[in-house]
């Protein structure tokens, strides 16, 4: 009986458009949490689950941690665990997320590379593995589908960001006829002062109405910040605080859905400098 309740509130949170599995690209990171999640043009660790091409900064070992309950349910809960690191002449990456409960669950392992070519350019390709187990005999399928982002810095502290995820319409399996979503995502990040950052986005799948979101992030002193964010399809508001001690940076965020309620997030990263 509990089994069949779980899958009937997935369901109905499914119908109104607040929940994204973590095969349709669900996104992590603290940070961007607090933003509304608009940061497919930030240079940020979390670029690894938002724009890959994000990751070019990077300039020492990093490592983090993501866990976010999807309106305080349990079931519905995501976590991610990223590594990014310099090499080959770019940036290496990997992370892996999982999305679910006993029951129904989906998993993704993302590998990627990000480079910067000269100081106003960065692009990066992501290879992943997705896969899907739902329970009571429906049985699993597995998928590999990838990802492209790029990032111009049109001038010093503006950005512009685009990132596909799925381009080849990558089947669920090779025995299903659905597809994997593909999405397209297009912004820009504006670093108005050293201390206030604005970002601003709209977000494609082929198979919806496009999302639009924006972000703001104030800077109280160089370890404390504060952040807000909105974002459409469907409404919720965002918000969020970030702790940055030396090499620990801690980001916590919640987001409101009209119907389903709040979804509190939590991330943490640390630099091996």
């Amino acid at each position: 009986m509990k089994t069949i309740v779980l899958y009937f509130i997935f369901l109905i949170a499914v119908c109104v458009g607040g929940i994204v599995p973590a095969n349709a690209n669900l996104p992590f990171g603290g940070r961007a949490a607090g933003m509304g999640n608009a940061a497919v043009a930030m240079y940020d660790f979390w670029a690894l689950s938002h724009n890959q091409a994000g990751l070019a900064r990077i300039t020492s070992p990093t490592a983090g941690f993501y866990f976010e309950n999807r309106y305080l349910t349990p079931e519905m809960g995501f976590g991610a665990l990223g590594f990014a690191m310099p090499a080959v002449g770019g940036v290496m990456g990997l992370s892996v997320g999982y999305f679910g409960f006993e029951h129904y669950n989906e998993s993704k392992i993302g590998l990627t590379y990000s480079r910067a070519f000269g100081e106003k350019f960065s692009a990066a390709v992501q290879l992943n593995y997705l896969y899907t187990y739902i329970g009571d005999g429906y049985g699993t399928s597995g998928s590999v589908a990838a990802e492209l982002g790029v990032i111009y810095e049109a001038f010093p502290g503006f950005q512009i960001g685009a990132h596909i995820f799925n381009p080849t319409r990558t089947r669920v399996s090779d025995l299903a006829p659905d597809r994997l979503p593909t999405i397209f995502r297009f912004g820009a990040a504006y670093q108005f002062s050293e201390r206030v950052l604005a970002t601003i986005e709209t977000e494609k799948d082929l198979d919806k109405d496009p999302v639009f979101k924006a972000g703001i992030e104030y800077g109280i002193t160089e370890q404390l910040f504060v952040r807000a964010g909105l974002g459409t399809h469907p409404t919720t508001n965002a918000f969020g605080l970030g702790l940055y001690l030396g090499n620990l940076k801690i980001d916590i965020a919640t987001s409101f859905h009209h119907v389903l309620g709040y979804s509190p997030q939590v991330s943490l990263r640390y630099s091996f400098q």
